[in-house]
């Protein structure tokens, strides 16, 4: 019997007014830069890597036994990571509920040898891949998100780039 194997990351969709934003501020970066397609848009809770399934039932196990609050965040910040050479929105997790469920979401991670991050949690929407510098002169508007539900998505490369299904949904609250 062979184990399958999936990548896979927890996140917060972003409504249809805020995905605008981003695909507006998308459209004024340098057009060598691989946007990322707007149905992927979402704002990371944590990468988890590569998981068996029954990792991912354990995962899910796990969160859903969790406090999961609801909480706003203020992402308002182009930013540009060095080492996964990417441009996002950025701002900080001030919100105790996100910051817990953020240092949930490393616990169960390290208890289900899963990926955990090296660095401090900073809540993000991915804009571009293989951005090997910051960019400057863009307009846009800051986001403020309310997720309604957390998500367990899977990551995987489909006929037409990267594809992030939803396998599981948590309600925030």
């Amino acid at each position: 019997m062979t184990t399958e194997i999936k990548r896979i990351f927890l996140g917060f969709s972003l409504n249809n007014s805020q995905t605008q934003t981003i695909i507006n501020i998308q459209n004024q970066l340098p057009k060598q830069l691989r946007l990322v397609p707007s149905a992927n848009l979402h704002m990371t809770l944590a990468f988890l890597g590569r998981a068996t399934t029954n990792q991912i039932a354990d995962l899910i196990t796990q969160v859903s036994a969790l406090h999961k609050p609801k909480f706003s965040v203020h992402l308002n910040t182009i930013s540009h990571w060095q080492k996964p050479k990417i441009l996002c929105l950025n701002g900080q997790a001030k919100d105790q509920g996100l910051q817990q469920l953020a240092a949930d979401a490393q616990e169960i991670a390290a208890l289900l040898n899963l990926h955990c991050s090296e660095h401090n949690y900073t809540p993000h929407i991915t804009l571009t891949r293989k951005a090997k510098e910051q960019v400057s002169g863009i307009e846009y508007q800051a986001i403020e998100l309310s997720p309604v539900e957390l998500q367990l998505f899977e990551s995987y490369p489909g006929i037409n780039g990267v594809e992030y299904p939803t396998l599981h949904r948590w309600p925030l609250g």
